[in-house]
């Protein structure tokens, strides 16, 4: 108390009241007093944290416990509850340590208080869980680009039922997480990703993995196998086709040079008049592409023929009697080689396969369609259709009759 201003200063160390008179003298002597009590109130003092980190069973738990608003030092004690089995309190340092051996579902409620230096206290319950360790099972990571994709992530080692959610990476396009753990859809692109699955069980404890699927594209198989020969100046049409993937597919051309006057659309036509032979004919690549970017290829023989013409045939021929024609083709690449492709020659007849000769002594006066087949030193071919019917000859009967 300062006498000479009336100022009442200093630090309460106390909350118990004083009654006490101050009395004020003027300068002639003259008094006046009066009556007060003070009663000293103590600040709000808090319990630090607000929460307390989850623990887990068989892992080194550390969290120190303060006080504020009051004046330090603090003396910090635990004053209800009981720490979970593994976990001790030291009051001196305000730390919780240890390593807890159970877990304990939902946690256990703590009350700790901090008493500053001049008694004032504060308390705070905060709750302390132990979780168990929570594990994630392996799935199939192989996925395919364009198929359906469904796999089951599945928890266990805590209480069920578990939540699931993505909580670092991306998932590949296409996929997506159910909130309990199934994984599916349909891979839209064959990047790589990687990404961390949580796993909350029942009590809030949570579990994590890390997942790498990497999509492969499927199998693009171009059809058909093989492709028609084309001939110079006839219309050419071969239309290609994609499987194995998903629709729609585009086509292009990715290796060789299409015959002169041909062309192929995006859509798989190849179509057009071709202007010029091409010999043995040239590889073509093709290739097909699906609708998520995946492709495949065949190679493609094409070969453009020249207009290949086979010679008529005698079609005067006699039964009994030799006879001798022959289908030489011209147009082609000589050597050729000659069959037959459907009917059959008249009977005693046969062709030569190297020289498209017909010969021999029919036998019969059966009529016979025949179709011979010229193809020529690069495999181009050319057909021609033939009817052969063999005469019988004039029979003559001996003698003549005599005259009357």
């Amino acid at each position: 108390f300062n006498t000479g201003t009336g100022a009442i200063t200093g630090t309460a160390t106390s909350t118990a009241s004083a009654s006490f008179t101050i009395t004020a003298t003027d300068a002639n002597g003259c008094t006046g007093s009066r009556n007060y009590t003070l009663t000293p109130v103590c600040p709000v003092v808090q319990v630090n944290p607000s929460t307390l980190a989850v623990g887990t069973v068989g892992a080194a738990y550390s969290q120190t416990i303060s006080g504020s608003g009051g004046t330090a030092p603090y003396t910090l004690a635990l004053t209800n509850g009981t720490l979970p089995t593994g976990l001790t309190f030291t009051a001196s340092t305000g730390i919780i340590a240890g390593t807890p051996t159970a877990s304990n579902g939902a946690g256990v409620s703590l009350t700790f208080t901090a008493t500053d230096v001049y008694g004032c206290q504060g308390s705070r319950t905060i709750n302390l869980k132990v979780c168990p360790v929570i594990s994630l099972g392996a799935i199939t990571t192989s996925a395919t680009v364009g198929t359906a994709f469904s796999q089951t992530i599945t928890a266990s080692g805590g209480a069920t039922p578990y939540t699931y959610a993505v909580t670092s990476g991306t998932l590949p396009a296409g996929l997506s997480l159910t909130s309990g753990g199934v994984l599916g859809g349909t891979p839209t692109s064959t990047t790589s990703q990687t990404f961390t699955v949580t796993a909350t069980d029942a009590n809030g404890c949570p579990g994590t993995r890390s997942y790498t699927i990497a999509p492969v594209c499927p199998t693009i198989t171009v059809n058909p196998t093989s492709v028609a020969n084309g001939t110079i100046g006839l219309a050419y049409s071969q239309t290609f086709s994609g499987s194995g993937g998903t629709a729609p597919y585009t086509f292009a051309v990715t290796a060789g040079t299409l015959p002169a006057g041909l062309s192929l659309t995006s859509g798989g036509v190849l179509g057009g008049t071709p202007t010029a032979t091409n010999g043995a004919g040239v590889n073509v690549t093709v290739r097909a592409t699906d609708a998520y970017g995946c492709s495949g290829t065949r190679v493609y023989p094409i070969k453009i023929c020249p207009v290949i013409s086979l010679a008529a045939l005698n079609t005067t021929l006699s039964v009994g009697s030799a006879y001798s024609s022959s289908a030489a083709a011209t147009g082609g690449l000589a050597p050729y080689t000659y069959a037959v492709t459907t009917g059959s020659l008249p009977a005693g007849l046969s062709l030569n396969t190297t020289s498209g000769a017909v010969t021999g002594t029919p036998t019969s006066t059966a009529t016979q369609l025949v179709t011979i087949r010229a193809t020529d030193a690069n495999g181009c071919q050319a057909t021609r259709s033939y009817t052969l019917t063999p005469l019988c000859p004039t029979i003559t009967v001996n003698p003549t009759p005599p005259r009357k």
